[in-house]
């Protein structure tokens, strides 16, 4: 245990705390605070978010056919708001516009008087209900015609066997919207290279730190030798956890800013989502897969820097192999391993036979490093 801890110690080194810090804020700010800043970000986003919470609060996690009358009161009231507005207003009345449906009617011509009048009231005045109006418009549409949305792209017999599962279930009618599920994936990939940038450049000095002070020399020649690599392992996968849980503490404090735990308990697998899973997951179960993809890619990433640290004869050598195999993780494997988590665009299992098989990668690799020590151990 004294071994690990004071492993654990080199690899948490003033320096390199400093310089993990700078890499957190320089991810973080260029490819993680617009999503958090900006969420939601314009209109009419800001009036979907608004609606769906008044859903949320109002109907729960489904909206019934019950529900879904209010809603279309709701919607008819709103519509009364948008005629008093245009009433109230002499250009309109100049137009020949008394109420919203006229407004509406005249938007599908060409009249550059009413133009300049709907850009001043929707783009200048910004008034609300003329936002709101087409968003609640389209989800009545949705919900009535839902089984047609919901199965619209479908490519094979197994998606349309899964969707017809979901509307059986009735899954379909969640108060979910992708303008959360997309702000989430949008950040869960960023947020997962600063989690593997961090873990490759603290751990992949472990064993070559030792090398190049010809401390390993003196290791072989103790009763421990053999067992300090194995040491090794360990404190570098614990210091993985570590350096992977502070992020997502850092990240999920800052992710809480934009007030989407409402959504938590909604199945994502609804009409007002257009990505559909194999599985019946809620958006707090989504998140904890992809998080748990993160914590398997940041425990696989150790390995293989410790691999690669183990072999390489300098820092020089140790980056220009671990490039190639960041950029390979960065640009390739997220987009497949966690950007919409389970989604029947995919096979069904695909997720969690990829997963496996860099376990695998990353374990083998491991023990043939470690049988190539043992080895090296028992000549010297």
């Amino acid at each position: 245990m004294t071994i690990i801890l004071n492993e654990l110690k080199k690899i948490f080194n003033i320096k390199s705390i400093l310089l993990l810090i700078i890499i957190t804020l320089i991810m973080y700010f260029l490819f993680i605070e617009f999503n958090i800043v900006n969420f939601p970000n314009g209109r009419p986003s800001l009036d979907i978010y608004n609606i769906f919470v008044d859903m949320k609060n109002s109907y729960g996690e489904f909206m019934d056919e019950k529900e879904f009358e209010d809603f279309k009161r709701k919607y008819e009231e709103t519509k009364k708001e948008a005629d008093e507005y245009i009433q109230s207003r002499e250009d309109f009345r100049e137009l020949g516009i008394t109420n919203y449906d006229e407004f509406i009617d005249m938007d599908n011509t060409t009249n550059n008087e009413f133009e300049k009048l709907r850009d001043d009231v929707i783009f200048n005045k910004r008034i609300d209900v003329f936002w709101e109006l087409p968003c609640r418009k389209e989800y009545i549409r949705a919900y009535e015609n839902r089984e047609e949305y919901i199965l619209n792209g479908v490519e094979n017999e197994k998606q349309e066997a899964r969707i017809r599962d979901i509307l059986e279930k009735g899954l379909e009618t969640s108060v979910f919207h992708d303008l959360v599920f997309f702000n989430y994936n949008q950040l869960i990939k960023p947020v997962a290279m600063t989690i593997l940038l961090s873990v490759m450049f603290m751990i992949t000095p472990i064993y070559i730190r030792d090398d190049k002070d010809k401390i390993n020399y003196l290791q072989y020649t103790s009763k421990m030798g053999r067992h300090i690599f194995k040491k090794k392992i360990i404190s570098g996968l614990l210091a993985a956890f570590i350096i992977t849980t502070l992020q997502f503490i850092c990240f999920f404090f800052i992710y809480s800013s934009n007030n989407v735990s409402m959504f938590f308990n909604c199945n994502i697998n609804s009409i007002y989502n257009t990505i559909i899973s194999w599985y019946d997951l809620t958006f707090i179960q989504y998140i904890i897969l992809t998080v748990l993809g993160v914590y398997i890619l940041a425990f696989v990433f150790a390995l293989i820097s410790m691999v690669v640290s183990s072999i390489g004869q300098n820092y020089i050598t140790l980056i220009g192999i671990q490039l190639p195999i960041a950029l390979f993780t960065f640009t390739v494997l997220l987009r497949y391993l966690l950007h919409f988590v389970t989604d029947i665009s995919k096979p069904k299992y695909f997720w969690a036979i990829s997963y496996i098989v860099l376990i695998l990668i990353g374990t083998i690799s491991m023990m043939i490093r470690w049988r190539k020590e043992r080895k090296i151990d028992i000549v010297d």
